[in-house]
């Protein structure tokens, strides 16, 4: 699943293909890919995209109107841009037509990726409780500690939460946590200040050289020019063998997901 690295390399990308132009209209290939939610007119398009932004893993593009798209990507979910509007292509669950006959295909394999059309003041309404954002002002210390209070899972479970911290996934946890030198299993409610704080400073700078890379491709994840991120040859622990210091990287089941780590570094 695209996590927050990969969801901001995309909307960089759409910054540079989609803010200002029309959306003409949207055309739905598989039942269910594309919600519209309490609008109050029955065709918002056309309609000219003003701003992209990004709430955890969610795409929000700002519509005329008062109006807005969400596009959740979900396991294989893809978008990509074309100059030329033709046939749909093999997997594509949607598309959005721009001016010029310009398109962004939303290829799918397993068909979970969602847009939703909405209003604005509906927006909230149609996330999911969502927590805070790595790169806010809001994300303090003082806030994650209130956020991890009384949670007894591992912290790489509880950093996976959503509801804790919006936008993180498997790979990047797992990277967070080795550059932290934090041991996967250890209760979220014990973790100290001191490494509540390298645990914030690890988060904005995995996630901030990630985007750099245009994000990690591993499995399904593509930029909209359908080329892979470059991420994926950074990573120190994730799926490795040895650390970058040369100890043996152990594998262990939590929460039905694979976790990396070194039990040297990671105390």
């Amino acid at each position: 699943m695209p996590e927050l690295p990969e969801v901001q390399s995309i909307i960089n990308d759409l910054e540079k293909v989609l803010k200002g132009k029309t959306i003409k209209t949207i055309e739905c290939y598989y039942s269910g890919t594309v919600i519209t939610n309490c609008l109050p007119e029955d065709n918002p398009f056309p309609s000219r995209a003003l701003a992209i932004k990004r709430r955890g893993k969610y795409i929000i593009i700002m519509l005329e109107r008062d109006n807005a798209l969400i596009i959740h990507l979900r396991m294989t979910g893809k978008l990509i841009y074309d100059t030329f509007c033709g046939e749909p292509l093999k997997y594509e669950r949607a598309r959005i037509i721009l001016e010029n006959n310009e398109v962004l295909h939303f290829i799918d394999i397993r068909t979970f990726g969602k847009i939703v059309i909405c209003s604005q003041k509906n927006i909230e309404h149609c996330l999911p409780p969502l927590g805070l954002e790595p790169f806010s002002d809001d994300f303090t210390p003082k806030a994650l500690k209130e956020k991890m209070h009384g949670k007894k899972a591992p912290i790489k479970i509880a950093l996976m939460d959503q509801k804790i911290i919006a936008g993180l996934g498997n790979i990047y946890v797992c990277e967070i946590l080795y550059r932290a030198g934090i041991n996967p299993e250890k209760p979220a409610n014990k973790i100290t200040r001191k490494n509540i704080v390298k645990i914030i400073q690890q988060t904005k700078e995995v996630l901030t050289e990630a985007i750099d890379k245009g994000g990690t491709s591993i499995s399904d994840y593509r930029r909209i020019d359908d080329k892979p991120g470059s991420f994926q040859n950074f990573l120190q622990v994730y799926q490795k063998q040895f650390c970058p210091l040369g100890h043996k990287v152990l594998r262990l089941k939590q929460g039905g997901r694979s976790t990396f780590y070194c039990p040297i570094c990671q105390k």
